[in-house]
């Protein structure tokens, strides 16, 4: 599909966000990472301390070079989309601030809030998904889409599972 789009995840496949999340949730009490109700606790806390967004999201890391190679793909005017969960307002304004001022990305970034499905935000329709979750992406190829499975510590590449965005620079 000539104009199909990539869509990558931010949250551990962009940025180590995701683990920094859960070692900040761990910190304050909450330990059961499986456990929505825990989840919607800590996102309650956000709330009330939206310091935590700053901490989580703009002291991240890149993850095996995401953010130079998504830079990269910009230059070489590949099509490329960041799709992305939020939890609250003030996570989503961190975000966009830090991939425009910090991280120097310019692609299109769209929000999907919590509760939606990232197919529900964008039609798959053959389209590409990088994403570290495994539900992310079943869901993706079952409305249509292509999906990579994001896991920054496979040993190497496969059909289905990658371990950093290097292969995009190929495509």
């Amino acid at each position: 599909m000539i104009n199909e789009y990539v869509y990558i995840d931010l949250d551990g496949v962009i940025l180590d966000s995701e683990h920094r999340m859960l070692q900040r949730k761990e910190m304050i009490g909450f330990h059961n990472h499986h456990d929505k109700h825990e989840f919607s606790k800590y996102f309650e806390y956000t709330q009330l301390h939206p310091s935590e967004w700053n901490y989580i999201i703009k002291e991240a890391n890149s993850l095996n070079n995401s953010v130079e190679i998504i830079r990269e793909l910009e230059k070489m005017k590949k099509k490329i989309a960041i799709l992305t969960k939020i939890h609250t307002l003030y996570e989503m304004k961190v975000k966009i601030d830090d991939l425009r001022n910090n991280r120097k990305i310019g692609c299109p970034v769209l929000f999907v809030p919590s509760g939606v499905k990232k197919c529900d935000i964008v039609i798959p329709n053959g389209q590409i998904l990088v994403d570290d979750s495994q539900k992310n992406i079943k869901d993706w190829i079952e409305h249509g889409g292509k999906g990579f499975i994001y896991d920054e510590k496979a040993n190497n590449d496969t059909f289905s599972k990658v371990r950093s965005l290097d292969f995009l620079l190929k495509r």
